[in-house]
């Protein structure tokens, strides 16, 4: 029997507010431990939008929500299959969605919420060999942290595997990591503004306007010093529920796949794990 939204959603979720800035943003982050959040227009106001860490990892000059958020998410309803929910971030590359109730946000519905409630309770012996993914995404250790993030911007990758100069994977990135190392810069922009007459070239009066703004930048010392070195791994014969549960229980959005002797040949991601489970049960 296919599981309805309700069964399966995080009820009464935190919520970012417009108005509202980046940095009050970042203290939900801190509060809440999340990184992804609905935004509603003032405290239990209308939900306007839905803001993420990729948001704030590429509008890095952006300093209000409601310029980092994405207007009018698609929403779901109580009622609405899991199997439909499924179809829909599959097809919109979306990881969650707001849950709607006679127009109120009630709740929030994402693959984690998928994974650890249907995925991982799946009593079938299928393995993850015919569904891993082989397009990785890796990067050199010395790489300086900054292109390492235009790289998977560029290639709309969430994290990247970490090689040294022997091929040997060493870590992983993740946009998450790049969240917790921000820094906060003041920069000013100076323009000057001439009015008056006088001879060419020269100045009677002379207005001065500051602008200031606060991007947001990524450091340059190697990736290496970033990274998270305990990778968690798994093998291309480990089942669709043991590799769901490792998934929930570590919070990972992606697990690299190695052969006996450790060398990545693939990477299975909860995205993958949803496709499994749901094309099958169809």
């Amino acid at each position: 029997m296919d599981m309805k939204v309700a069964e399966v959603m995080t009820p009464d979720p935190v919520c970012a507010i417009v108005p509202g800035t980046r940095e009050e943003l970042f203290e939900l982050i801190r509060e809440s431990g999340k990184t992804s959040f609905p935004v509603t227009k003032g405290k239990n106001g209308d939900l306007i939008g839905i803001v993420t860490e990729t948001d704030i990892v590429n509008k890095r000059s952006e300093t209000q929500i409601a310029l980092l958020m994405t207007k009018n998410p698609q929403t779901v309803t109580l009622d609405t299959k899991v199997s439909e929910v499924v179809k829909i971030l599959i097809e919109n590359n979306f990881r969650q969605m707001p849950v709607m109730k006679k127009n109120k946000l009630v709740g929030m519905i994402d693959i984690g919420d998928i994974i650890s409630k249907v995925v991982s309770i799946d009593t079938s012996k299928k393995t993850i060999e015919n569904y891993m993914g082989e397009d990785i995404m890796g990067i050199w250790q010395e790489t300086p942290v900054y292109i390492c993030q235009h790289l998977m911007k560029i290639g709309k990758a969430e994290s990247a595997l970490i090689f040294n100069n022997d091929l040997d994977m060493v870590g992983i990135i993740t946009n998450v990591d790049f969240i917790n190392v921000f820094e906060s810069q003041l920069s000013e922009n100076r323009s000057e503004m001439s009015s008056g007459e006088g001879k060419e070239g020269s100045w009677d009066s002379v207005s001065t306007i500051i602008v200031q703004t606060k991007d947001l930048s990524l450091p340059k010392y190697p990736v290496k010093e970033l990274m998270t070195t305990n990778v968690i791994t798994t093998f291309k014969k480990a089942t669709l529920n043991a590799v769901a549960k490792k998934i929930h229980r570590m919070k990972l959005y992606q697990i690299p796949v190695v052969d006996a002797k450790g060398n990545v040949i693939g990477m299975i991601r909860d995205v993958d794990l949803l496709l499994a489970y749901f094309n099958d049960n169809d």
